[in-house]
């Protein structure tokens, strides 16, 4: 058993939960159907998420620069960008805007990425990139006035070190170099400012934490705008070669080989997928709060924004190990982090088309058709919590409990999270947590909410169905009842003037518990 002992008298501090500070979602045309919109407004209201941000706002489906059929006129058109912006704003969300990818009438080269096929290439003609910039700022101060658009931000591309030369073939986001990068950061930057010097502009929203030091350092050299830090990062980037001292860059070994040695490439991509399906041996717990300790560091000072993240485990982020791994991590990442946007709110992800079966390791906290997946209900769980808490963790093993006082419904809240790496050792714990300072006057009651394999899971639910790909009306429906929070009385125990309560946690469970105070 393990057991923990807190005295209420003990240091509280407020924080910031900088995990509802936004959510990410695919690319920007399909923020025009009604199931996303539908599946939207149900994240934002339960989740609390203010800041939505998106892949492809210029791409061509969106229509927003074209070439005249008949002369060299350059057409614009916002009407898309403001369907959705006007729709963010009705059900209490703001654009996290990321600036990309390339319309096909600006574009340098034929480089695309994604189902969606957009385009990657640097503008060809710079001057007519800071003439649309310019344009798409003046519109939006236009439509939704200078005082709203300023508590925007507006980031630089995504993941551009993903680019020619670090990128393996078909996941690069970016076909130029960082220098490449830079100046398109220069001169976009400088463009949203000449419009509007109080704007947020930022980068270099990276993959894997990289470059932060480099993007602090152009822009100090060269004088520009960086009004925050974005990156992102997930656990099985050490794969790249970072956080892990012993992981393999298999990105810098795939690119340094000749593409004529097809013996080679073969040999190691055999060796990428055999270490690809064991990396999880390498991935430290906690890993993400290593990195984020470093990056915060490498900021200097500037706000630090996560703009993706999540555990990337394939469908075990679809259960448990995906809202423990939640949980965990954005607790353990109080103070450290300023913001971060969980990717994706939705499996309503078009990356390699749109997927039928209804639990595939997607990205999203909820499927195609809007069954809430476990790592949806943490983040519910999460939203239940005040912004007050115990400065001190309680932390043993693989188990973590964080303890927060509520004087909004006169109770504690605790959040108990048993959590270990995949391919890791983990056990179902008992765990007891007492508490003193004269407890039995003011905790007399409990409840327990659980999230774990047989709780708040539909993925079991869909398992145990036998993984139908097209469902049933009936079937979704016993999905989505699988999903559901569950509440259960917790026995608390009360002698000499403390209280305990006891509960088990199997592997990669969590749960709320709630103590009611005396009247």
């Amino acid at each position: 058993m393990i057991q923990f002992n807190l005295n209420l008298s003990d240091k509280i501090i407020d924080y910031d939960k900088h995990w509802e500070f936004g959510v990410g979602s695919c690319h920007a045309a399909l923020a025009l159907r009604e199931d996303y919109r539908r599946q939207l407004v149900e994240v934002q209201r339960q989740l609390g998420f203010k800041y939505l941000r998106f892949h492809g706002l210029f791409d061509d489906d969106m229509s927003v620069l074209s070439r005249s059929l008949f002369s060299s006129e350059y057409l614009l058109s916002f009407v898309n960008i403001d369907n959705i912006y006007d729709f963010l704003l009705s059900v209490g969300m703001k654009p996290f805007v990321e600036i990309g990818f390339m319309p096909e009438c600006l574009k340098s080269g034929n480089e695309t990425i994604f189902h969606y096929k957009a385009n990657i290439t640097p503008p060809r003609d710079k001057v007519l990139w800071v003439w649309f910039i310019k344009e798409f700022i003046k519109h939006l101060i236009d439509r939704y006035g200078r005082e709203e658009v300023r508590t925007w931000y507006f980031e630089i591309w995504n993941e551009p070190n993903l680019d020619g030369e670090n990128g393996l073939a078909g996941g690069r986001f970016w076909s130029g170099n960082m220098n490449d990068y830079y100046e398109l950061y220069r001169i976009t930057s400088t463009a949203i400012k000449e419009i509007d010097s109080t704007l947020r502009v930022g980068g270099p929203a990276t993959s894997n934490n990289a470059h932060i030091p480099d993007m602090l350092r152009f822009c100090r050299e060269n004088g520009l705008p960086l009004d925050f830090v974005s990156t992102h990062h997930y656990p099985t980037d050490v794969v790249l070669g970072y956080g892990v001292e012993d992981s393999q860059n298999f990105v810098k070994e795939f690119n340094s080989t000749d593409r004529n040695d097809l013996d080679k490439i073969h040999e190691l991509l055999k060796h990428y997928m055999t270490f690809q399906a064991d990396i999880w041996e390498k991935v430290d717990r906690g890993v993400l709060t290593q990195m984020a300790k470093r990056a915060k560091q490498e900021a200097e000072g500037l706000p630090l924004y996560y703009t993706e993240w999540s555990s990337l485990a394939g469908l075990e982020t679809d259960g448990a190990f995906g809202a423990s791994f939640i949980a965990k991590t954005v607790l353990d990442n109080i103070g450290i982090v300023d913001g971060c946007s969980y990717w994706t709110f939705s499996d309503i992800v078009e990356e390699k088309s749109m997927a039928s079966v209804e639990f595939h390791g997607g990205f999203g906290l909820t499927t195609l058709h809007g069954v809430k997946k476990a790592p949806y209900r943490a983040f519910e769980l999460l939203h239940t919590l005040p912004a007050r808490k115990y400065e001190r963790n309680l932390s043993e093993g693989t188990v973590d409990c964080y303890v927060f006082p509520d004087d909004r419904d006169n109770t504690l809240k605790i959040i108990a999270v048993n959590h270990n790496s995949l391919m890791h050792k983990i056990e179902t714990e008992e765990i007891s947590l007492t508490f003193s300072a004269n407890a039995v006057k003011m905790l007399n009651e409990g409840t327990i909410v659980r999230i774990d394999q047989r709780h708040a899971n539909a993925l079991e639910k869909w398992r145990e169905a036998g993984t139908p790909v097209y469902l049933t009306e009936a079937q979704l429906y016993e999905l989505k009842a699988a999903s559901e929070l569950r509440r259960e009385a917790l026995p608390v125990a009360s002698k000499d003037g403390t209280i305990t309560v006891r509960f088990e946690l199997p592997p990669q469970g969590m749960a709320l518990i709630t103590l009611y105070k005396t009247a």
